[in-house]
């Protein structure tokens, strides 16, 4: 059997190892995810029946977060496959053989399209109240009374799994765990599990999505349709002292919450998702998605952003500074030390105590330079420099590419996407950690604040980082890290290349971070930060 495989998101590995379980002695082709977005319906179509494939199958990282998943199954029968399947990284599978599809599809996909429909009038009504609500609300939501052990109701709306390791789900575990070890009493709601959260540690509501809508805009409007009435429903039985919601995509439970309850919201505020839309993960309804985003900017009583750069966007873009808090990202730095069993780790995959290995963290995405670093790579003298990859994401096949050209390849272990529990292992067997991270699109100033910045740091290892943003001021140039010039191979190469050589200065510039970390750049330092613009709330309306 022929497979024509679309990997959408997820581990290409395990990908590749789950078809070869289900239909074992089968040939798998691949198909570019960048080449296959950019085509049209009918290109794709014509893209995968050139292929000549028996099955057409579809791997994501969460299947019950992958809309279109029907119009995938009848693009594999329309493209003359014999089955269709979509899977993902979790032990889900959908297949239908093609007879079955297309008799199913005219009614699934009417099905999508009513449902969509009906999601986006309903939305923009209710946007209008709560837009006329929040304008009517000349005075911050009162805070009912001061305590010392406030209680903070976390919501997460995030248009995508929790599961996968990540800044994002190291953000959110962080300041909950930090927020618990402070005094307070936080609870969740979420649509999905979090990567490392326990359950049993924190009390939670989980609201898990519906795998419905014909757009991305549809979609997240119909999940957060049904997020939203579980939001309200447990800030109405929790009565906390204050909405603490991680904007979203789509998002405005926290608003709904907060106009129906009078307890303040709190706003994370990472970035314009707006600006997301226009220029990485495109997203159809962009002018209801700033309606939203102005709506929840509107009603929080206060907005913590990760970064100088990103308050003053918000600045400039008319929110009042006496609402914004500048609370950039943290670490563990229990969690993330040195000695935690790098030698172990250096063991099983194959490198000796003479080499250096150099390591990287994070999503192979449009901003986090993956390309630079494989081409840097390719430039590296030959001699004892090994290179250890953690993470997947987009660019991973390009990446692959690069170092396959460059005769690299061998030089470097590609470990993909991980637990986040196993990262401060691998990143102990480590002897050089690099951040090379390159400007934004369109311009745009880096307005971000990598938690793997924090996590190097805390691990006590040499580090290279772009001199870019925020990560040009947290670390000091031959004092805790080498800083480089975003985007130059160059620079990077030579950087790592005189750390490999130097243990002293390895050791010199990897407890000064340490240090840096410990003292300033905590999740604790982060959610106090939380706490403390909650007593100050509170000060001034008992005044």
């Amino acid at each position: 059997m022929k497979i024509v495989l679309l990997i959408l998101s997820g581990e290409p590995t395990r990908a590749l190892e789950e078809l070869q379980r289900r239909h074992p002695n089968s040939t798998v082709e691949t198909i570019g995810r960048d080449t296959f977005q950019s085509a049209s319906p009918a290109q794709r179509v014509r893209m995968v029946h050139a292929l000549h494939p028996d099955m057409f199958a579809v791997a994501t990282e969460r299947l019950m977060w992958q809309r279109g998943a029907n119009a995938f199954l009848l693009l594999g029968a329309l493209a003359g496959a014999h089955l269709s399947a979509i899977f993902d990284m979790h032990g889900e599978w959908r297949e239908e053989a093609k007879p079955h599809v297309l008799t199913h599809a005219p009614g699934r996909l009417a099905k999508d399209f009513v449902a969509s429909k009906s999601a986006l009038q309903r939305a923009e009504r209710e946007l209008q109240t709560l837009e006329t609500a929040a304008a009517q609300a000349h005075v911050e939501p009162s805070v009912h009374k001061l305590s010392d052990h406030p209680k903070i109701l976390y919501l997460r709306s995030s248009p995508g799994p929790g599961t996968q390791a990540g800044g994002a789900a190291s953000h959110i575990k962080g300041f909950l765990q930090a927020a618990q070890e402070l005094g307070t009493h936080v609870s969740l709601v979420s649509n999905d599990e979090i990567a490392g959260l326990d359950p049993a540690n924190l009390p939670m509501k989980i609201v898990l999505p519906a795998a419905v809508g014909s757009s991305r805009a549809a979609f997240d409007i119909l999940n957060n349709l049904q997020f939203t009435e579980a939001a309200i429903g447990e800030v109405e039985q929790k009565s906390p002292d204050l909405i603490y919601q991680r904007y979203a995509r789509f998002s405005w439970a926290g608003v709904a919450a907060s106009l129906r309850t009078k307890r303040p919201l709190f706003l994370e505020y990472n970035g314009s998702e707006v600006w997301v839309g226009r220029h990485w993960d495109r997203v159809d309804k962009l002018d209801l998605l700033a309606r939203y985003e102005r709506l929840n900017l509107k009603a929080a009583a206060r907005i913590f952003v990760v970064s100088e750069v990103e308050r003053r966007n918000l600045l400039d873009a008319g929110v009042d500074a006496a609402k914004i808090v500048v609370n950039p990202n943290g670490v563990d730095a229990e969690v993330f030390k040195p000695q935690i069993g790098g030698d172990t780790v250096r063991h099983e995959i194959g490198v000796s105590p003479d080499e250096v290995l150099v390591g990287f963290v994070g999503t192979f995405g449009p901003w986090h330079g993956v390309e630079v670093l494989a081409k840097a790579i390719t430039q590296m003298p030959r001699n004892a420099i090994r290179f250890l990859l953690i993470g997947s994401g987009a660019l991973r096949g390009r990446v692959e590419e690069i170092l396959r050209e460059g005769g690299s390849l061998e030089r470097v272990i590609m470990k993909g996407a991980v637990a986040h529990d196993e990262v401060p292992r691998l990143l102990d067997a480590c002897d050089v950690l690099v951040s090379p991270h390159v400007p934004l699109d369109a311009g745009a100033e880096f307005f971000g604040s990598p938690t793997k910045l924090f996590e190097y740091m805390a691990m006590g290892k040499a580090i290279v980082a772009s001199r870019l943003g925020q990560i040009g001021e947290v670390l000091d140039h031959e004092q805790t890290a080498l800083l480089v010039e975003p985007g130059s191979v160059e620079e990077l190469k030579d950087a790592i290349v005189r750390l490999s050589s130097s243990k002293e200065l390895r050791e010199s510039l990897g407890d000064a971070a340490r240090r840096a970390a410990v003292e300033r750049h905590t999740w604790k330092h982060n959610a106090q930060r939380v706490v403390d613009a909650y007593y100050s709330l509170s000060q001034r309306e008992c005044e």
